[in-house]
């Protein structure tokens, strides 16, 4: 028993006698009455903002500003009445991908030279993005078309040529590390 319950068992009696002034008790359901005061502000202003936020989304929505899950966008239904077009999108991506995926363990090596390659192909996606807003405002423009399929085939020379460099090198880098082996 430590030194502070002791003295209370020992005087409780006189302990006891004294009773709190109720001006206390009401400045403590003051302080009580305060805090829920100030509690209730709070969750009123976070609704006030939920509420603007969720409507402001709505009228955002509604007035065509984001993607509709029942509608299709312009672009898909480009692609759609272009159908060469979304097959060459296909067949791009995915040649871009495979190379992608072939020059990923040879730039482990070079990160600079990693992170130049990503941002020219930054680069490239947000013209090829500009271009697709100009084929939705000439859906019958076959220069547009033809300047898109001309960004995927440049984004896949780079590729191609710089997965010919890196081969080279770690060609020579492997030749140089047997022709050390040997020594």
């Amino acid at each position: 028993m430590d030194k502070l319950e002791k003295f209370i068992i020992e005087n409780r009696e006189g302990l006891d006698r004294y009773e709190p002034d109720p001006s206390v008790w009401e400045t403590i359901r003051s302080r009580d009455q305060t805090k829920q005061r100030y509690l209730l502000k709070i969750l009123f202003r976070a609704a006030m903002i939920t509420l603007i936020l969720s409507s402001s989304l709505i009228i955002y929505m509604a007035l065509g500003g984001g993607k509709s899950v029942l509608m299709n966008s312009p672009l898909q239904s480009q692609q759609q009445t272009i159908p060469e077009l979304r097959e060459t999108e296909i067949y791009y991506t995915n040649r871009l991908n495979t190379l992608l995926k072939q020059a990923k363990p040879l730039l482990t090596s070079y990160p600079m030279l990693e992170e130049e390659l990503y941002s020219d192909l930054s680069r490239l996606d947000s013209l090829c993005l500009e271009i697709k807003h100009d084929l939705r405002d000439n859906i019958s423009n076959q220069e547009v078309i033809e300047a898109l399929i001309l960004n995927f085939r440049i984004k896949v020379q780079i590729l191609e040529d710089m997965l010919v460099i890196l081969k080279q090198e770690e060609n020579i880098n492997s030749d140089n590390h047997s022709e050390n082996e040997i020594l």
